[in-house]
């Protein structure tokens, strides 16, 4: 119905049009009496304006139609386009083939499809932005519930195994002998329960730089440690210039491999050692313990995924060797970034 009331609109509009062109050129350069004499003249009883009239007629249809066939093509067009833009698929479209009264509906359309994409790129941003916040908010909950924990055992366990070997220390230098072996033997336990809860504190709350550099956190750390558990420390920090992520990396590298060393390697010595070659930290960490099957543990120990991990994000790589019954050694190198 639309399309044919175009059609009726355009034919009778290049119809006048085009016989006031023809009349007009004929009144105004042709005699007037000439003008005349061929309105008067007659084909087959037919007058020569009657066949104006036809002509044009028949001319203006042929224009009509091929406006609206034209505009019928556009508004097609612009009707898919607007169903893609609906459905978010469309993009921009060449516009060398359209005609000038098309263009402003296709930039109207190229930016209505830049503002879709872009609305796109912003909803996948604030997604990645409330993952990243979700995870954070998640790491603080377990971060303070760990410090609580910590917290916790250090105030009932282990002062608890504190008192158990002051009193068997007591009691043994009393001088009564009966139960000599199995009081021994309790306080060697108290005395591993205690460097297992040295290392599980580590573990749960582990120890900040807090503005100190990698070189005076290592040599706090390990100082402290040093005598209040059975593992000999020995250590060689070099003072080397690092990013204050880069050094709490390395830190917290060096707290979960004495953690582990502590737990379980059944270690005498532990030595560490942290030197700059080249063009790169080399941290070296060597145990005289028990050691283990790499392949065993390397899928399942939460501690050395956490190891390889941590050196990753740096940029650098972990190594690790460990031979039952002869001990451990881990290797982090790390690139040196001006």
């Amino acid at each position: 119905m639309k399309l044919s009331k175009n059609v009726v609109i355009y034919t009778s509009l290049s119809a006048i049009f085009t016989l006031i062109l023809i009349v007009s050129i004929m009144y105004f350069f042709i005699d007037k009496n000439i003008f005349s004499q061929l309105m008067s003249l007659k084909f087959s009883s037919i007058s020569l304006a009657v066949i104006l009239l036809v002509g044009t007629i028949v001319i203006g249809m042929i224009v009509g139609f091929a406006m609206v066939g034209n505009i019928s093509h556009v508004e097609k067009e612009l009707t898919l386009n607007l169903e893609q833009v609906g459905k978010g698929t469309f993009h921009k479209t060449e516009t060398k083939s359209l005609q000038k009264y098309e263009l402003h509906f296709k930039e109207l359309l190229n930016g209505i499809s830049k503002q879709v994409e872009d609305s796109k790129k912003t909803v996948q941003k604030l997604v990645d932005e409330k993952k990243a916040l979700e995870n954070q908010q998640i790491e603080d909950v377990i971060t303070k519930e760990r410090h609580r924990l910590a917290r916790e055992l250090h105030d009932s366990v282990s002062q608890q195994l504190f008192a158990i070997s002051m009193m068997i220390s007591a009691i043994n230098e009393v001088g009564d002998t009966t139960f000599k072996d199995q009081l021994q033997y309790i306080e060697k336990m108290a005395v591993n329960a205690q460097s297992e809860m040295r290392a599980l504190l580590l573990h749960l709350r582990p120890a900040q730089l807090e503005g100190k550099s990698l070189k005076e956190g290592v040599e706090k750390l390990l100082a402290d440690l040093n005598g209040k558990q059975s593992l000999q420390l020995s250590w060689t920090v070099d003072e080397i210039s690092l990013s204050h992520g880069v050094e709490d990396h390395i830190f917290r590298i060096i707290q979960e491999v004495l953690s582990n060393t502590l737990r379980h390697a059944e270690a005498n010595k532990f030595e560490l050692r942290i030197r700059k070659i080249e063009d790169f930290v080399l941290v070296r960490m060597i145990d005289d313990g028990k050691g283990f099957d790499l392949e065993k543990r390397k899928n399942g120990s939460y501690g050395i995924q956490s190891i390889i991990e941590r050196a990753k994000e740096i940029g650098g790589n972990a190594k690790i060797i460990s031979v039952p019954d002869r001990g451990t050694q881990i290797e982090v190198k790390v690139p040196l970034v001006d």
